[in-house]
């Protein structure tokens, strides 16, 4: 059904929230427990056929309620210059790079100072938590309309955590959560959730201690997944996770029109 690393890999991080219907040549991927979650809410297209007049039509179709606008080309190594009518998207096309672990898992020693461990208690979401409406306010997110974007989406993991489906980390430094991300994963696929890291503890090795953790953990549970993360394969994320093992495997194509 799902052609594209990027969208199967997402599909299993949301795997009993978000749910697929298939139509006549596209699919609608709808979140009902978290309608301001973007890219859980959105039409997913395995062709160029429709214009972007067309696809915005589709997707306000089916939900007539949403604020905001999402849209994906389920198609790996598409030429984005072959979608037609781009100007009528209302937003610009963005390319998501998926990255795969392609060799051994790079050492990344843990910074003095710094614990690993999984987000666990009420305390420790609530700091999880804290940390992501910090991350949103430094990306422009308003706060006030951000955060109950942030509670839903943190009730669904933690739905699916208790489920068994994957796991939440934190670094820690003292008392405070200063860099995060989740780890979801089936027999096939491991994939990386919210990547975040604290400004004031940014390139100090405490992503790379993290990421190592994580992809392990999920390596002892299941050893044939492809480990997985989305990231733009040029940014400094994308250039800390080449060093780490991981390299570029696809790109597909979307847009996200902000509800907020």
């Amino acid at each position: 059904m799902l052609r594209s690393l990027a969208m199967r890999s997402e599909l299993l991080t949301l795997s009993g929230i978000s749910h697929l219907t298939q139509q006549d040549g596209y699919l609608v991927q709808a979140t009902p427990s978290e309608p301001d979650f973007w890219m859980g809410n959105q039409i997913i297209l395995s062709d160029t056929d429709r214009n972007g007049a067309e696809a915005i039509a589709l997707f306000e179709r089916h939900f007539p309620q949403a604020s905001h606008r999402a849209i994906v080309w389920d198609i790996p190594g598409l030429d984005p210059t072959s979608l037609r009518g781009r100007d009528a998207l209302g937003a610009p096309l963005e390319g998501f790079d998926t990255m795969t672990l392609q060799g051994p898992l790079r050492d990344a020693p843990v910074p003095k100072g710094i614990t690993l461990r999984p987000v666990v208690s009420e305390e420790d979401w609530r700091k999880a938590e804290a940390l992501q409406a910090e991350i949103g306010q430094e990306e422009g997110r308003d706060p006030v309309s951000h955060a109950p974007y942030l509670a839903r989406r943190n009730a669904g993991r933690r739905d699916q955590i208790a489920k068994g489906l994957g796991a939440w980390f934190g670094a820690l430094d003292g008392d405070r959560i200063v860099a995060q991300m989740g780890m979801f994963h089936d027999a096939g696929i491991a994939r990386y959730q919210a990547v975040e890291t604290r400004a004031s503890h940014r390139r100090r090795g405490i992503c790379s201690a993290l990421l190592r953790h994580a992809a392990l953990w999920a390596l002892q549970r299941a050893p044939d997944a492809t480990v997985v993360i989305v990231a733009e394969a040029d940014s400094d994320a994308g250039r800390l996770y080449r060093r780490m093992g991981f390299d570029h495997a696809e790109t597909i194509y979307g847009v996200v029109r902000d509800g907020y």
